[in-house]
């Protein structure tokens, strides 16, 4: 004679209560993804505004032409990754970020490149960061984008055909100018320098167009220059009297006077 199976009430139970927990996730699930899409499809997250902020060299209407966000396009669907992928070929821009602001502005925060100082290439004038980057072109009688050009360095002798992909100075240039002029500027309060690199191997500084400073080739281009702050130093109240100041050789410089 068969046995019979006597069912466990507790088993049962627990069955029924796991299904009914499992029914309810997921129609709690449905229910948030519906409400969530609703929310999320209403006009109030429509792109409706562009917001740029940092930037100096380019316009915002510059910007927000490069950015090309499709305006009326909902919020949450707009891919910043893209966005900010258009600004990759943009020399004046060293960073952005894009970010939203609810309900409907997209903000674009750049961060430019800082000049440097005004290099003359090939019969036209350029403003470049201290890497070399040319992120501006125009006549020294102007300014750049509200740039007080007169108060950077000017760099005279570069050939157009050096120059990297044809917007950055070679590497051997933008070495020695970042060099040059970060010791110098560090050095010195004499007003406006100009530098002149035609001849590679017969560099000169000029100061306030009256003292100029022989450098000569490019090599111990710090050294040289920590003589040249030396020696201004010691002809403070003179220097404008003063003709040249040779430091091609560092250990042995030269001043002549008028």
């Amino acid at each position: 004679m068969a046995r019979s199976v006597k069912k466990n009430p507790r088993r049962n139970d627990l069955k029924r209560s796991i299904s009914w927990a499992v029914t309810s996730f997921v129609l709690a699930a449905v229910i948030v993804a519906i409400v969530a899409g609703f929310v999320l499809s209403l006009p109030l997250w429509k792109t409706s505004n562009v917001q740029v902020v940092g930037n100096s060299l380019l316009t915002e209407a510059k910007v927000i032409s490069i950015a090309n966000i499709p305006i009326g396009e909902n919020i949450f669907l707009i891919d910043l990754d893209e966005v900010r992928k258009n600004f990759a070929g943009m020399i004046q821009i060293k960073d952005v970020r894009i970010k939203r602001k609810l309900p409907g502005t997209i903000v674009i925060d750049v961060k430019e490149r800082t000049p440097f100082a005004v290099a003359v290439i090939g019969g036209g004038t350029s403003l470049i960061d201290d890497e070399g980057y040319i992120i501006a072109k125009q006549n020294l009688t102007t300014s750049a984008a509200g740039k007080d050009i007169a108060k950077y360095p000017v760099i005279r002798g570069i050939d157009k055909k050096t120059l990297e992909n044809g917007n950055r100075l070679n590497s051997a240039d933008r070495a020695f100018i970042r060099s040059a002029l970060n010791s110098f500027s560090n050095a010195s309060d004499f007003g406006t320098v100009q530098m002149d690199i035609s001849k590679r191997d017969d560099i000169v500084i000029y100061i306030e167009d009256i003292l100029k400073v022989k450098i000569g080739d490019t090599s111990g281009v710090e050294r040289k220059m920590s003589v040249v702050k030396a020696l201004l130093g010691s002809i403070k109240d003179k220097w404008t009297k003063a003709v040249y100041i040779d430091v091609k050789v560092p250990d042995s410089p030269v001043i002549k006077f008028k």
